[in-house]
C-alpha cells in the first residue's frame, strides 16, 4: 500500500515538474500540514528539539524528521474504559510515522472498544526537506522491500521503553492498571516491537501482549520475554514472501500463546485503509484476541 501511493505521488511529480524547473513543485497530492498541527494534544518525552515535518498524502497524515518523541493519548469515552492500554507504533520504514492509517485510526478503534490508546512518534531518520527528493528516495527504499534487511533505528526502540515507561507511571491518571499494557506494531513498528523485546527485556517483560502487523520475517527474534503475541501478515506481503514463517515457527518454539492470521490478499501497509481483501478485517479480530487471550 505504501509502495503504491508513492508511487502514484512519483508519477504525479514526474508529470508536473517541467524538465527546466529549477525548483520542482511538490505534486499535488501532497499538502504540507502546520509544523506542530493542533490536531491532538501530545506528551513530549523528548529526545532533541522538535524539528519535523507534518504533511497530508492523498488522504494520509504521516511525519518525518522527527527529532522529539511523543505520545497522543485517544481515550475511551467517560465510563467505557476497561483498565487496559495499548501503545501503537506505526510503520514507515523509519523514514516516516504513518501516523493516521497506522496510528489515529487504530488507536480509535482501540478507545472506542474501552481501551486507553497512545500513538507513539518516535524519532525518524533524516530525510530530504525538499518534497521530490524525499519521494525519490524513498521510492527506493520500497522498491527493495523484501529484497534486503530494513536498517535498525535504535532512537526508535528507546522512545517505545519511554513511552511503556511513562504509560506505567501515569496509569492511575487514565484509570488503567499498570500491569495491563500492550503493544502493537505495524511494519517499521513491528521491528521496533521486535528489537525492544532482543535489547531491553525489563521494558518488554512489562508487557501484557505484543501485535506484529506485517513485521519482517526472515529472522528469529533473539531471546527475551514472550508476552502473548498477535501476528497478522498478507500472503502478498513482500516480506512475507521473503521470510515465510520464520519468525513465527522459532517463536512458538518457545511459547504457544500466539494468534496468527495470514491473509490472502492485502499487500504491505494495509493498515485501516480497507482494500477489499479479508486483511480489512484484522481490527476485529485483533479486538475480539485482545479480550480473550
Amino acid at each position: 500500500m505504501i509502495k503504491s501511493l508513492l508511487l502514484g505521488a512519483a508519477l504525479s511529480l514526474a508529470v508536473i515538474t517541467p524538465a527546466h524547473a529549477a525548483e520542482p513543485a511538490p505534486p499535488p497530492a501532497f499538502r504540507v500540514m502546520p509544523t506542530t498541527p493542533s490536531l491532538r494534544p501530545a506528551i513530549e518525552l523528548g529526545g532533541g528539539p522538535a524539528a519535523e515535518q507534518w504533511e497530508a498524502f492523498l488522504d494520509q497524515v504521516s511525519v518525518r524528521n522527527v527529532t522529539g518523541a511523543a505520545l497522543y493519548p485517544v481515550l475511551p469515552p467517560p465510563g467505557r474504559g476497561n483498565g487496559r492500554a495499548v501503545i501503537v507504533v506505526p510503520g514507515g520504514g523509519y523514514r516516516f510515522v504513518s501516523i493516521e492509517s497506522e496510528g489515529f485510526r487504530v488507536a480509535e478503534a482501540l478507545a472506542a472498544d474501552g481501551y486507553a490508546a497512545f500513538v507513539l512518534k518516535y524519532r525518524t531518520m533524516a530525510t530530504a526537506k525538499d518534497i521530490p527528493a524525499y519521494l525519490a528516495d524513498t521510492m527506493k527504499l520500497f522498491a527493495n522491500l523484501g529484497k534486503s534487511e530494513l536498517s535498525d533505528n535504535p532512537p526508535a526502540v528507546e522512545d517505545l521503553a519511554r513511552a511503556i515507561a511513562h504509560v506505567r507511571s501515569h496509569a492511575a491518571d487514565w484509570q488503567v492498571d499498570p500491569a495491563r499494557i500492550g503493544v502493537i506494531g505495524f511494519s517499521a513498528g513491528s521491528r521496533t516491537a521486535i528489537r525492544l523485546i532482543e535489547t531491553q527485556p525489563a521494558a518488554a517483560g512489562q508487557l501484557d501482549s505484543v501485535a506484529l502487523l506485517y513485521p519482517p520475517m526472515t529472522q528469529p527474534v533473539k531471546p527475551g520475554p514472550r508476552p502473548p503475541l498477535f501476528l497478522a501478515i498478507a500472503a502478498d506481503d513482500p516480506l512475507f514472501r521473503q521470510g515465510k514463517l520464520t519468525l513465527l515457527s522459532q517463536w512458538l518454539e518457545e511459547s504457544p500463546k500466539v494468534e496468527f492470521h495470514l491473509y490472502s490478499g492485502g499487500s504491505h501497509g494495509f493498515g485501516m485503509r480497507p482494500n477489499g481483501n479479508t486483511s480489512d478485517l484484522w481490527i476485529g479480530q485483533y479486538l475480539a484476541w485482545l479480550k480473550r487471550h
